[in-house]
């Protein structure tokens, strides 16, 4: 017997949904041959789930520590077919159709895929038989929660400025300071806009400053509930650009421009998962030297402060005239937010630097079918002169990329 599945989300071909929209469909299941089955059910599920270990010691005092957290935001059944405890029914050879609805929660948080951890949801499937095993079919959608700039902290709005000075020796044969200053108009971005990033440099020191990186990091936080609580945090390079340093006892200037990709908004409301983001500047030495570093908290958001593509220090936030955009159709409960009017519809794009997710669980077999999955996110097309995402091989994103516990 050959079972195949469809799952088709109305009008909504990449699957992204807001909290409190009706996610509707229909699934398709053909059969090559007639089928006796209890029923036909329909599992919807939404859930936040860290995992990992963490070995120390040696030889037969070494310990092993798994650690893990998990937070449920729905989880429903309904049968398209019979019942759970009914009679058996007859399915004949062909295709058969089934419509389904369901009103998403309020409170969910937006997907993540990640790599101790996921926020992740999903629609499955199950085939239900007497006596003999279930056969289940399961696709993954995106789940994505606005955050509206304008109603984060004020500091968000502001310019930042912070300053790193760095010696060299100690004692009578102390340099002169390498005074490292960087400053940002805003704090809060969107993807498709571009963090512009002033540097300045007055190296009075003995020594040369090489080069000069600046990057956009991602922080995943991953909480563990048991066997106790735990924080293990992943820091990757999201977008990276290089220039040139400056001679020893010289001054030296630039402005950086980092374009944000699609990503996952700033989320610090999960229970087991948060997601956070960083500016980095970072001079580069020769030889042992410890590379000076300024970090600037960012916060990214899906509802721009903005219509700027490059926000500047001379920008004034004009938000007055607004209108009201989303994925897809929604229930009046749907999370609806204001976007400038000036700004075309944003798209959603599958995230930047994640790769395609298997999401079956443990122990499941999904015999009809499983879909890999990667969310997508929401980014803005501010004009045809914005500038072109810095290359950042595969390779090296994974050699920028570090854990810090």
């Amino acid at each position: 017997m050959s079972i195949n599945c469809e799952i088709k989300f109305d009008e909504n071909p990449y699957g992204v949904y807001l909290p409190g929209q009706t996610l509707s469909g229909i699934v398709e299941l053909r059969l090559d041959e007639a089928v006796e089955v209890r029923g036909i059910a329909l599992q919807i599920k939404g859930v936040a789930e860290v995992s990992w270990c963490e070995s120390s010691g040696t030889g037969s005092s070494r310990e092993t520590i798994h650690y893990h957290g998990r937070q449920d935001y729905m989880n429903s059944t309904t049968y398209l077919a019979g019942l759970k405890d009914g009679t058996n029914i007859n399915l004949l050879p062909g295709l058969h159709p089934y419509r389904f609805s369901c009103d998403l929660p309020a409170n969910l948080v937006t997907s993540v895929e990640a790599k101790h951890g996921h926020i992740r949801y999903t629609v499955k499937v199950i085939v239900e038989r007497s006596w003999k095993a279930d056969q289940s079919y399961k696709v993954a959608f995106t789940v994505l929660r606005h955050v509206n700039l304008s109603e984060e902290n004020f500091d968000v709005r502001l310019p930042t400025k912070t300053t790193h000075a760095k010696t060299f020796c100690c004692g009578p044969c102390r340099s002169a300071p390498m005074v490292f200053t960087a400053e940002t108009p805003i704090s809060g971005y969107v993807p498709g806009q571009t963090i512009a990033v002033r540097i300045e440099v007055d190296n009075q020191s003995n020594k040369t400053l090489n080069e000069i990186a600046t990057k956009l990091l991602r922080e995943v936080s991953f909480i563990s509930q048991t066997p106790y609580t735990r924080v293990k945090t992943s820091t990757a390079v999201m977008v990276e650009i290089r220039c040139k340093g400056v001679e020893k006892h010289q001054k030296d200037s630039c402005v950086q421009h980092l374009l944000i990709p699609p990503l996952p908004p700033t989320n610090r409301t999960c229970q087991v998962l948060t997601v956070n983001y960083v500016l980095e500047v970072e001079g580069k030495f020769s030889g042992l030297t410890i590379n000076p570093r300024i970090q600037v908290p960012i916060t990214l958001g899906t509802i721009p402060l903005t219509t700027s593509a490059i926000p500047t220090f001379d920008d004034v936030p004009n938000m007055t005239t607004t209108i009201v955009v989303q994925p897809m159709a929604s229930t009046s409960n749907a999370q609806t937010h204001a976007i400038p009017v000036d700004l075309p519809p944003p798209s959603y794009e599958e995230a930047t630097h994640t790769n395609r997710a298997n999401i079956q669980e443990e122990g499941e077999t999904n015999e009809i079918g499983c879909k890999e999955f990667c969310p997508r996110y929401i980014i803005y097309r501010f004009s045809a002169d914005e500038p072109t995402l810095p290359e950042v091989s595969e390779s090296k994103s994974n050699k920028q990329s570090m854990e810090v516990e």
